[in-house]
């Protein structure tokens, strides 16, 4: 009677195990959407340890349910595979937490980084041209800061953010500072080259005004060619008259005047030539 009694007793133990070995299908779908969760807020890189614990918990899960399907009575398996779903599940819900808000701040760095770029953008003709070294490092700088913001590194990038304001700044002044001397060079060249004014004094000829103003006298059709309104003739100039003397003539228009001015011939009055 006893044997009956024992025996009774396993089967029903036994069925008992049996039927409540189920799969445990809820928890599996709560971890999983938990999981998909935190990847909703790009977990994968914004968190990455909280994601992979979770991950590696949901896995544990899944190789417990397969494990098993090789044995009739599972639930020592199922049972070990819901407490690492929970665990899962609790920690997506972390990792996503943490990737929300890495997330947001991660978005403010994107944001201010790109108007950095902008203005980045914006200088590089003059930069390259007035300020290479400092706008390559300014470069360099910007595309790291960019490439912790594409990992979902906002504190890492921020961190550039200073550096990167910096080198701008000095960026643009260099390029003010260049552009104002190149300014003050070109209106120095411009007043140099501007003709000077030469009064005529008793005795003075093209010929001895060319010597004092270009050193040099057989540049006289210099001033002859450019005064042709007030000199009739270039061997008669008159004490009082004023004559431009200019200061801008090429490298070409000198040599013609000499040549002009060797092979002109003997001076002789009203030849008008």
């Amino acid at each position: 009677m006893k044997r009956v009694i024992k025996f009774t007793l396993a089967v029903s133990v036994a069925a008992v195990m049996v039927s409540c070995a189920k799969p445990p299908m809820k928890a599996y779908d709560d971890a999983q959407a938990a999981l998909k969760g935190a990847q909703g807020y790009n977990a994968e890189k914004c968190a990455p340890a909280e994601y992979a614990e979770a991950n590696k918990a949901f896995k544990n899960a899944e190789e417990k349910m397969e494990e098993a399907k090789n044995y009739t009575f599972k639930g020592k398996y199922y049972d070990e595979a819901e407490a690492s779903l929970a665990e899962a599940k609790a920690k997506a819900a972390e990792a996503e937490k943490v990737a929300k808000e890495r997330k947001a701040e991660n978005d403010k760095v994107a944001v201010k980084l790109e108007e950095y770029g902008k203005e980045i953008d914006a200088i590089q003709g003059d930069a390259v041209k007035y300020s290479s070294v400092t706008y390559t490092q300014l470069k360099e700088k910007y595309a790291k800061a960019k490439a912790y913001v594409d990992e979902c590194k906002p504190e890492e990038a921020k961190a550039l953010m200073a550096e990167i304001e910096a080198l701008l700044r000095q960026n643009k002044e260099a390029i003010s500072a260049a552009k104002a001397e190149e300014v003050k060079k070109a209106m120095e060249e411009a007043k140099k080259n501007e003709p000077t004014m030469y009064t005529v004094a008793k005795g003075d000829s093209l010929w001895k005004i060319s010597d004092k103003k270009y050193m040099n006298p057989f540049m006289w059709p210099l001033i002859y060619w450019a005064n042709k309104d007030t000199i009739k003739d270039p061997d008669l100039i008159f004490p009082g008259q004023i004559f431009k003397v200019r200061n801008d003539y090429t490298g070409t228009e000198k040599d013609d005047a000499i040549k002009f001015s060797k092979n002109r011939g003997p001076w002789s009055l009203f030849d008008g030539k």
